[in-house]
C-alpha cells in the first residue's frame, strides 16, 4: 500500500507544469502532423475514450478526406482522427474535427464506406452543424453519426453513464432536414471523388443496426442524480445523470429506411457513370485496430471466460502506437478488478495514469483515493491536472466542490461555487447536487462515488 501511495502521488505530482487551462492546440502525441483542437481533445477524454496514434492509420484517413476535398467548392478545414471505441461511430467534437471509431476502420468493407462516414461528416463540420446545435448547452458536445451495440467493449471499462450518454449524444432527437442534407451532401461528394454510392447506403444500413440495438437497451427506470443512501452518507448514480444530461431515454436516431430512400433517389440523378461506380478499394490491416478490437473478447458471459480471454489478450504485444495509450491499461486494469485480481489491475492503472492522455475514470480514482488519504495537495494537483485533460466536466463538478470544502482549497472552492451557479441557468441538476454536496461537506458526511 505504501508503494501505492508514493506512486500514485509521485505521477500525480509529475503530471503538473501548467495549473491554467491551455486553449491551445495540442499536437497529438506519437505522430507527426497532427494538431488537435484542446477542447475536442478534452471532449473525447470525457467520453472514456482516447485518440490512437497511428501515423499510417492517420494518414489513410487523411488521405481520403483530402480526396475528398480535391472535388470540394468549399474544402473542410477539419482533420479526421480515430479513437479507441470498438463500435461503429462517426462524430464532430467542433467543425475543426472529425472522429471516427476503431470499430468504423474494423468493419468497413470498402475504403468507399469510411470515405462515406467522412464524407457526411464533412458536411456538419462545413455547416458548422456542432455549433448551432441545441445540444451544445448539454456536458459534452454533440456527437453527430455513429451506433454503439448494446453491451460492447468499452461499457465494462466505464459503466453504464458512458454508455447512456453516448446514446443520448448519438440518438438525440436532432434536426432531421441536417441529417438528410449531410446524407446528400455526402451522394455529390463521393461521385466527384470516384468512390461508389454502396459504400454510403452499407454505412446507413451498418448505423441503422447498432442503432436499433441501442435503442433497444434502454430501460425506463426514474432518474435522479443523487441518491441518499442512508448513515448520512449519498451517492451519485452517473447513468442515471448522464441520462439526464443528454436526453438519452427520449432520443430518436433517424431511420434507415427514410435515409436510403433520400440516398437512392439522389444517386438516380448523377450521371451513369458515377452512379453505378463500384467500390474497389479495400481496407488496409493496422496493427492498432487489431489489436483494439482484440478487446471485444474481455465481454465475457462467465469468470472462467473472462480469464481465459484475458490470458489471451495479454499473450499479444501491445502494438507500439497503443504502448502509452490509457484506454488499454484501464481495460485491462478494469478487468483485473473484475477477477479480484488487485495487485494486476492497480499495476496496469499506474501505466495508465503514466502514459500520454487520462480520461473520466482515471480521475474519478486518483480524485478518490487522494481523498481517502486526508491529502489536500494532492487533491488541488489533480483538480488543476483535471481540468487540463478533460476539461472543465459538469459531471465532475459536485464532486471537485465537495472536495473544494472538506480540503479547505479555498481558490478551488471559490471557482466551483462561481461554475455551480453558472449551472442554475442551463443545469439544474448539477446546482441542485452542488448545493446537496455543500451540505454534506459542511457537516462532514461522505460521499460514495461510482
Amino acid at each position: 500500500m505504501i508503494r501505492r501511495i508514493c506512486a500514485i502521488s509521485f505521477l500525480a505530482l509529475s503530471l503538473t507544469g501548467c495549473a491554467a487551462i491551455s486553449l491551445e492546440d495540442k499536437q497529438l502525441k506519437g505522430v507527426e502532423g497532427y494538431a488537435v483542437d484542446n477542447s475536442d481533445l478534452q471532449q473525447v477524454h470525457r467520453m472514456g475514450r482516447v485518440l490512437v496514434s497511428d501515423q499510417a492509420l492517420l494518414d489513410y484517413v487523411n488521405g481520403i478526406k483530402d480526396r475528398l476535398d480535391a472535388g470540394n467548392s468549399e474544402p473542410c478545414n477539419c482533420q479526421v482522427l480515430v479513437d479507441t471505441v470498438n463500435g461503429y461511430e462517426a462524430y464532430n467534437p467542433s467543425p475543426r474535427t472529425i472522429v471516427l471509431s476503431a470499430g468504423v476502420i474494423a468493419q468497413a468493407e470498402s475504403e468507399d464506406e469510411i470515405a462515406a462516414l467522412i464524407a457526411h461528416e464533412m458536411s456538419h463540420a462545413i455547416n458548422e452543424d456542432t455549433t448551432v446545435s441545441k445540444f451544445q448547452d448539454a456536458a459534452v458536445t454533440a456527437v453527430r453519426a455513429g451506433g454503439i451495440a448494446a453491451g460492447n467493449g468499452y461499457s465494462i471499462l466505464l459503466g453504464d453513464a458512458l454508455k447512456e450518454s453516448a446514446q443520448g449524444l448519438i440518438y438525440h432527437r436532432w434536426d432531421r432536414e441536417d441529417e438528410i442534407e449531410a446524407d446528400l451532401y455526402a451522394v455529390k461528394l463521393l461521385a466527384k471523388a470516384g468512390y461508389s454510392q454502396n459504400g454510403l447506403k452499407m454505412a446507413i444500413r451498418r448505423l441503422g443496426q447498432y442503432s436499433a440495438s441501442a435503442l433497444d437497451s434502454r430501460d425506463d427506470e426514474d432518474l435522479k442524480c443523487l441518491v441518499n443512501q442512508g448513515d448520512n452518507k449519498f451517492n451519485i448514480d452517473f447513468k442515471s445523470c448522464a441520462a439526464k444530461a443528454t436526453g438519452s431515454r427520449d432520443s430518436v436516431y433517424e431511420p434507415q429506411e427514410s435515409r436510403l430512400e433520400a440516398v437512392n433517389e439522389a444517386a438516380w440523378e448523377l450521371p451513369p457513370e458515377q452512379r453505378r461506380q463500384r467500390a474497389e478499394s479495400d481496407v488496409p490491416h493496422f496493427a492498432s485496430i487489431d489489436y483494439l478490437m482484440g478487446l471485444n473478447s474481455l465481454v465475457a458471459s462467465s469468470r472462467e471466460e473472462l480469464m481465459k480471454a484475458l490470458s489471451k489478450v495479454e499473450s499479444r504485444k501491445i502494438p507500439p502506437s497503443l504502448e502509452r495509450n490509457a484506454y488499454i491499461y484501464n481495460y485491462l486494469a478494469t478487468t483485473h478488478a473484475k477477477l479480484g485480481n488487485e495487485p494486476q489491475s492497480q499495476a496496469y492503472f499506474l501505466k495508465a495514469i503514466d502514459g500520454d492522455y487520462r480520461t473520466t475514470f482515471n480521475y474519478q480514482h486518483l480524485l478518490q483515493f487522494a481523498h481517502e488519504q486526508n491529502n489536500p495537495q494532492l487533491v488541488s494537483t489533480l483538480i488543476n491536472v483535471m481540468h487540463q485533460d478533460i476539461g472543465l466536466s459538469p459531471e465532475m463538478l459536485p464532486y471537485e466542490y465537495y472536495l473544494a470544502k472538506r480540503h479547505g482549497l479555498k481558490m478551488v472552492e471559490v471557482a466551483a461555487y462561481t461554475r455551480c451557479m453558472a449551472s442554475l441557468a442551463n443545469d439544474t441538476e448539477i446546482a441542485k447536487m452542488c448545493s446537496d454536496f455543500e451540505d454534506a461537506a459542511e457537516s462532514g458526511r461522505e460521499v460514495q462515488w461510482h
